[in-house]
């Protein structure tokens, strides 16, 4: 199929396939694989920020975890867990309170995200330093006692300060058991840590550059976001909070509102809290953006570079040989005026020179001999013509006639009879010109006979003007009118044929219309009428010029042409001849 191709086919070809298809290719490719790459480092920039989020939380909970252990090995703490009431006005138990209350005032001076720290003693002594607070602690009192000492970290709650209103806080809940005897309890301390706080230090600690970060339990409860309307609650996007809960995977990729998201999760040891990362897969993808341009200022350089190419090696080497081929083909056609416009000595160049020389080369041969051959056909033409006696055709003719009519056969001697008419009046003894009624007659003699042939598939009718009746007309110039309608109009015609001719003066000129209701003309051209009009379209103009023509009529059914003829008489037909 390839070799069947032209050149401009297949230069286009392999200039798509060779070149713009491949760099466009070698580009995607770039572009995807550094996608990959950077969606890569992307989710390790964010596990990396991750694991310090979590480190840094990771020291908080130890550090208020160390506080409570403190609890249990200092004399202050546990003199306070375990004087009874009525020894509280001891200086012993008084020192204590001073000594409990200047540790509490150190850290929460030293950690701004300590809320307030609650203890509880045996006999229900109670002491509460820093921020007033309200709360409802009776579950978390529960899973404490279960806990048997361990301390036990809640979820985000809603408390209600009496400094600044109602606020979230976790907080870390430990039953204090005696030094001595383990297993026993001496009382309970709370921390509370302020989880707005806590979640600003978080986030200027490890500023998370693109995405939001926040921390869930294991329960789908908020912990810390950067949202306080969430705190407390559900995580509202299910899909998501599913694989905080439950999934394997530490990387996650979801759509939410036609954007691409993905997440990234790391458990906090020591809790029920997960850590969590999510960002907009397409602000990950803006690095590439300097890449994307610069790959698409690539291909549009190579684009034009190869479109500058194409045009250049087009114009250079291809539109020359296709120009070479279409001046061949007009040889073959028969135009041996085609010519090569010679721009180069290369080797296209050559052949083009080459090409002309053959062209004038047959060209003169034509000359000298095909001319030549043509003229000594039409001699002999002419002489075997000149042998014929018209004389005889007719006598013959009109013996049969005769024969026929004694033989009682009217209609073939009616036929013979229209035939030598239209012979007779055909030869005219070479007349060029005849009277308009002479034509009228023979185109009737014509109609008759092929009427006699088609039966009732024909009609016509035929109106001439009496005052132009005498008028001079080139003879035979209705004939091929006649018959382009009956050959070509009636081929194939479903219904009866009805041929229209009608001949009248206009001014100072014949007009002659023949009318017919078959197929028409198709398409409706005047280049369409087949090569008996065109020779008849030259004869006029050969023989009047220009003024007078062969026209097609619009017309709803069939076809119409008007014949548009000098008004000839015996005087300007001799003048006519004169100028012959």
């Amino acid at each position: 199929m390839l070799r069947n191709w032209g050149l401009k086919k297949k230069f286009i070809v392999l200039f798509l396939v060779l070149i713009t298809l491949p760099t466009a290719l070698f580009s995607l490719f770039i572009y995807h694989q550094t996608t990959i790459a950077l969606k890569k480092q992307a989710i390790e920039d964010i596990v990396e920020r991750l694991d310090k989020n979590e480190q840094h939380i990771s020291s908080i909970i130890t550090g208020v975890e160390s506080m409570t252990s403190y609890m249990i090995y200092n004399e202050s703490f546990r003199t306070f867990f375990r004087t009874p009431q009525n020894e509280m006005s001891e200086i012993d138990y008084k020192n204590a309170i001073n000594a409990i209350k200047g540790y509490f005032t150190f850290q929460l001076m030293s950690y701004n995200y300590i809320s307030s720290v609650s203890l509880m003693a045996k006999d229900g002594n109670t002491m509460t330093i820093g921020e007033p607070i309200t709360e409802k602690g009776q579950i978390l009192n529960e899973a404490a006692i279960e806990g048997e000492g361990i301390p036990v970290w809640s979820d985000s709650y809603e408390v209600i300060s009496n400094w600044s209103g109602r606020k979230h806080v976790i907080s870390l809940t430990r039953v204090i058991n005696d030094l001595h005897h383990i297993n026993d309890p001496i009382g309970g301390v709370r921390i509370r840590i302020d989880q707005s706080i806590l979640f600003n230090d978080i986030k200027a600690k490890q500023p998370l550059q693109q995405g939001n970060y926040f921390v869930l339990s294991t329960k789908g409860d908020v912990v810390l976001h950067y949202d306080q309307s969430l705190i407390g609650k559900q995580y509202p996007n299910e899909e998501l909070k599913d694989w905080v809960i439950n999934g394997e995977e530490s990387a996650y990729s979801y759509k939410k509102d036609n954007n691409s998201f993905l997440g990234v999760k790391k458990k906090l040891e020591g809790t029920n809290w997960l850590s969590v990362a999510v960002v907009d897969e397409g602000e990950l993808v803006k690095e590439l953006y300097a890449v994307r341009a610069s790959i698409k200022n690539m291909i549009i350089l190579l684009f034009v570079l190869g479109v500058i190419a194409f045009i250049g090696f087009y114009r250079s080497y291809i539109q020359r040989i296709t120009e070479l081929t279409r001046q061949t083909m007009q040889v073959e056609k028969g135009n041996f005026l085609a010519n090569v416009d010679v721009k180069a000595k290369d080797e296209i160049g050559i052949l083009g020179m080459q090409f002309n020389k053959m062209v004038k080369t047959i060209q003169k041969s034509i000359d000298i001999e095909y001319k030549l051959k043509i003229k000594q056909k039409e001699s002999e033409l002419k002489a075997l013509q000149s042998q014929i006696d018209p004389h005889f055709l007719y006598n013959t003719l009109d013996m049969i006639r005769w024969t026929a009519r004694l033989e009682n056969a009217m209609d073939t001697g009616s036929l013979i009879e229209g035939l030598s008419k239209v012979f007779r009046m055909n030869l005219n003894n070479g007349e060029m010109w005849i009277p308009l009624e002479k034509e009228i007659e023979y185109i009737q003699a014509y109609l008759e006979l092929q009427k006699n042939r088609l039966g009732d598939r024909l009609a016509f009718s035929i109106f001439i003007d009496n005052q132009i009746k005498e008028k001079f007309i080139m003879k035979q110039i209705l004939q091929p009118l006649v018959e382009n309608s009956i050959k070509h109009g009636f081929n194939n015609y479903f219904k009866q044929g009805v041929i229209k001719i009608r001949c009248y003066q206009v001014d100072n000129q014949l007009w002659i219309d023949v009318i017919d209701n078959g197929w028409g003309f198709q398409p409706a051209s005047e280049e369409s009428t087949g090569y008996a009009l065109k020779n008849l379209r030259d004869r006029l103009n050969i023989a009047f010029g220009e003024e007078y023509r062969l026209t097609l009529l619009e017309s709803q059914e069939g076809a119409a042409l008007r014949l548009i003829h000098p008004l000839l008489n015996g005087d300007n037909l001799k003048v006519t001849h004169k100028k012959d």
